[in-house]
């Protein structure tokens, strides 16, 4: 099983469209600085169900492991990215779990 780490970010009124690219510029330059990241992905929100009490981006990060998620956390470079995005945001929702591709069994009794 891997090890889906989700970050979602809203910006602060103050970060315009260059400093989000940046943002996004820096955070998919982490798989590469760290160690233990299998896969990196990101987007915009587009969904219409108007859910995403403002956030606008999200990012999910791959691990194959909860000690290399851990390492990750840890890791120089991704604190100094944290500590850097920091003032761009308004709010961070992280989640993480383990990505599964079927349904749990379901109790026949009720």
């Amino acid at each position: 099983m891997k090890l889906q780490h989700v970050v979602l970010f809203e910006f602060a009124n103050a970060a315009d469209s260059r400093a989000i690219a940046e943002v996004v510029y820096r955070f998919a330059a982490l798989k590469t600085l760290v160690p233990g990241v299998d896969a990196f992905e990101w987007g915009e929100n587009c969904s219409p169900e108007d859910l995403h009490r403002g956030h606008t981006h999200v990012f999910l990060l791959t691990f194959g492991s909860a000690e290399a998620r851990d390492a990750y956390l840890i890791h120089p470079n991704h604190v100094a990215f944290a500590d850097w995005v920091k003032p761009l945001l308004a709010s961070v929702t992280v989640l993480d779990y383990w990505a599964r591709s079927t349904a749990p069994a379901v109790s026949s009794q009720q």
